[in-house]
């Protein structure tokens, strides 16, 4: 295997997890405030709309909308048989679509989901994902939310 081909495995398994959430993907396609009583749809679909496995969203958008974006970085030699990273979930989304039926805001749901998926996770890498950090985020002026990233280890 390459030095990198776990890198883009892990990806893959990234965003297998979160399309396997129901609540995540309502959370991302619907702007309702109780997005979890709305229909089940194909949660692929929001594969590059709303869910993007990389940090940026090409173009622009005209709707109110709700993202997530990955990104696989920081890749650093730890011993020298190792090498470990951070991946990093940015959630935001348009100051009108905050508040949620939930008790809590809805990057915050959504941050508190991810978390549960991916926090001391195996199959990334080698051992458990490791909470990193978590802090807020302004897009622009009108769309806001927070990171939240994990450490990985692999072989180098």
């Amino acid at each position: 295997m390459s030095r990198f081909e776990s890198i883009a495995r892990d990806k893959t398994t990234v965003i297998d997890k979160i399309l396997s959430s129901n609540e995540i993907m309502k959370a991302l396609k619907y702007n309702e405030l109780n997005f979890l009583e709305q229909p089940d749809f194909d949660n692929a679909s929001l594969l590059y709309s709303s869910l993007f496995p990389h940090r940026f969203i090409p173009g622009t958008s005209d709707q109110k909308k709700t993202y997530i974006t990955i990104s696989f970085g920081k890749y650093r030699p730890t011993k020298t048989s190792f090498k470990s990273g951070l991946i990093t979930f940015s959630v935001f989304t348009h100051q009108d679509l905050f508040r949620t039926a939930y008790g809590c805001l809805r990057t915050d749901y959504i941050i508190t989901k991810l978390d549960e998926i991916f926090n001391e996770a195996e199959g990334l890498g080698v051992g458990k994902a490791e909470f990193y950090d978590m802090d807020a985020l302004s897009m622009n002026p009108d769309y806001h939310g927070s990171y939240i990233s994990y450490k990985v280890c692999d072989f180098n």
